[in-house]
């Protein structure tokens, strides 16, 4: 691994372990066991670091989405598959971090509350991500609709915007509550979606 990538996923893990206003760079640093100038070299401060760990996601969901969604038959194939991806969204460090089993006290969507409060151009970065998996639900809801699987009277874009709101809020409710079942959930969402939506 590359110092760069080990340094942005020490300092995601650190993050998530012991919260985002608790670490510092020199910490960071003596987690990875570097100098504090060898850190530096990489980022020039602490937000450098955290557009370095936003831009670690952005590449990591690129190579988990090619995988998770590849040979897709259908528009309609699409949505199932991103709805049974709910508990995967709940537990989204596991696919940052390379881990199956270790839980945080912190969750990535806490550090993205978090650093969108912090400064306006974290949440301009953050808000990018959301756009191009909306886009990305678009597309495959027209490419649905074309061949005449769900509605066409709906707006493609409306439709992504409340799937992606189901998917998001089904994501963050299931960290408050861990009752919910997300594996159950997620599936009987998209059936009563598909009534709803389908031709």
């Amino acid at each position: 691994m590359k110092t760069k990538e080990l340094i942005v996923k020490t300092a995601l893990k650190l993050f998530l372990q012991k919260g985002y206003y608790n670490m510092s760079m020199a910490k960071i640093a003596a987690e990875i066991r570097i100098s504090k100038p060898a850190i530096y070299y990489h980022f020039k401060d602490k937000d450098a670091m955290v557009h370095g760990i936003l831009n670690y996601y952005t590449d990591r969901m690129k190579i988990w989405i090619s995988h998770y969604f590849a040979n897709l038959e259908s528009g309609q194939d699409f949505l199932e598959r991103i709805f049974q991806a709910i508990p995967i969204f709940q537990n989204i460090e596991q696919v940052l971090l390379d881990e199956t089993a270790e839980k945080y006290p912190y969750s990535y969507n806490d550090l993205l509350t978090i650093i969108s409060k912090n400064k306006p151009e974290f949440r301009i970065r953050i808000s990018e991500d959301l756009i191009n998996t909306r886009q990305l639900l678009e597309h495959n809801i027209r490419r649905a609709q074309d061949e005449h699987l769900l509605r066409p009277d709906l707006r493609s874009s409306q439709l992504a915007i409340l799937i992606q709101t189901i998917i998001e809020g089904s994501s963050f409710l299931s960290e408050l509550d861990p009752s919910l079942k997300t594996e159950s959930l997620s599936i009987e969402m998209y059936r009563i979606l598909l009534k709803l939506i389908k031709k």
